[in-house]
């Protein structure tokens, strides 16, 4: 079935990044809206990734929820040292690092 979901992703045209998963965290990002000036907070989930062949990580972020969650309280579905296909909405490289994000609500696939 999990070769099934990932052919189909494939079809579908989304990004897919295969990797080993070295950690993972949830944590509270709190910002101050340029725009407004108004303090807003919202809850993500940082996965550290390291691609396969090659001696560099991917730092991936998905958004949880609107707003301070608490992070006790989520569950994060993956094993440090176990391969997974992570979906992707987006991909840039900042001051040598790599970083992607997730869309939310979509969970990693274990391979």
């Amino acid at each position: 079935m999990k070769m099934e979901k990932l052919i189909e992703a494939i079809k579908q045209g989304r990004i897919l990044l295969v990797g080993e998963c070295r950690g993972s965290r949830a944590e509270v990002i709190k910002y101050v809206d340029k725009k407004t000036g108004q303090k807003n907070a919202f809850t993500a989930i940082t996965y550290l990734v390291e691609r396969p062949g090659m001696m560099e990580s991917v730092l991936i972020s998905q958004q949880v929820g609107d707003g301070e969650l608490d992070v006790s309280a989520i569950k994060l579905n993956t094993q440090k040292g176990k391969t997974y296909a992570f979906e992707l909405s987006g991909l840039e490289k900042v001051r040598g690092v790599v970083k992607a994000r997730m869309p939310a609500g979509v969970e990693p696939l274990a391979l």
